[in-house]
């Protein structure tokens, strides 16, 4: 039974060791937490102070609404009917984009374009 009582010995003062150390561990992580603590405070102390000195303005929805109808009713009253004119100068305006395009893919600004050739077979 020496052998036995040695080994429980031995037992019990490894628990004791482990509980020791569990007890420091847990200590030092609540005094981590409570640094922690008291600069998450520290911080959000600042962040109200930084925004109490922020000056927000005084927005009067009403005259704003009022300008922006002036602003849609001003352009409704300037518009008007395309002309020919206007036709002509968008196609004109197309033909030169896909010139613009067929450019740049000449000289390797822009990607080739993927055409898909459909046969009839």
């Amino acid at each position: 039974m020496g052998v036995l009582e040695g080994v429980l010995m031995i037992s019990e003062s490894m628990m004791m060791m482990l509980m020791a150390l569990q007890f420091g561990f847990m200590a030092f992580i609540l005094m981590k937490l409570e640094a922690k603590k008291g600069e998450a405070d520290r911080l959000e102390a600042l962040i109200e102070k930084s925004l109490n000195k922020i000056q927000f303005p005084d927005l009067n929805f009403d005259s704003l609404k009022e300008d922006l109808m002036e602003m849609v009713e001003d352009v409704m009253a300037n518009m008007r009917i395309p002309s020919i004119a206007d036709h002509l100068g968008g196609a004109v305006q197309q033909f030169m984009h896909m010139k613009s395009l067929k450019m740049q893919q000449e000289l390797g600004f822009a990607p080739p374009s993927e055409e898909v050739d459909q046969d009839d077979s």
